[in-house]
């Protein structure tokens, strides 16, 4: 976490010098801090869910016996490409299908994802004495606040299908996978 805190200070400073001499255009450096974006998203979901991984063994697919993933949707500005200097990041998570894990402290993938899910968020917003990587807003995802910080791709469907608001279907207009599958 400090390494990606110590990263963004570094590459803030450079995207801002960039900026201010005129040494790329907005467009430019707006798709370059998305992509820096993206790239913390991976590592900090690579890193924590190696660690579950550890402890609770891999996510599988109770129908496709598969090995699960957690897919991460950049929503708004991060979704577009159009992330500025000051922007937070919205995102949203999901995961293929429910199962168990295959470790002997075996929890059901829900149960592994929405740890995962927390641990990514705490990982990116939590301000310490080295700043911050990104300000995480999840209040795009199904039910707001009050709904599962993670849920499978049927449950999103579901959603979208039966209670998604008009505004909520045209915000997935820019979502796009920023880490994971």
């Amino acid at each position: 976490e400090v390494d990606l805190r110590l990263l963004r200070s570094r590459q803030m400073s450079r995207f801002i010098f960039r900026d201010i001499n005129r040494l790329c255009s907005t467009e430019q450096l707006i798709k370059e801090l998305s992509y820096f974006a993206d790239a913390c998203i991976q590592k900090t979901l690579d890193w924590h869910y190696n660690d579950l991984q550890e402890k609770h063994g891999q996510p599988i697919g109770e129908e496709s016996g598969d090995v699960q993933e957690l897919v991460v949707l950049g929503m708004g500005k991060l979704g577009a490409y159009e992330l500025n200097l000051s922007s937070d990041i919205d995102l949203m998570f999901a995961y293929p299908e429910a199962g168990i894990t295959s470790g002997k402290k075996s929890i059901d993938n829900q149960q592994f994802f929405l740890k995962l899910g927390q641990r990514i968020v705490k990982s990116l917003d939590k301000v310490t004495i080295d700043g911050f990587v990104f300000r995480v807003d999840m209040r795009l995802r199904p039910y707001g606040q009050g709904g599962a910080l993670v849920l499978n791709f049927d449950a999103m469907e579901l959603y979208y299908e039966d209670q998604g608001r008009e505004w909520e279907r045209y915000a997935m207009i820019k979502a796009r996978c920023v880490a994971g599958s």
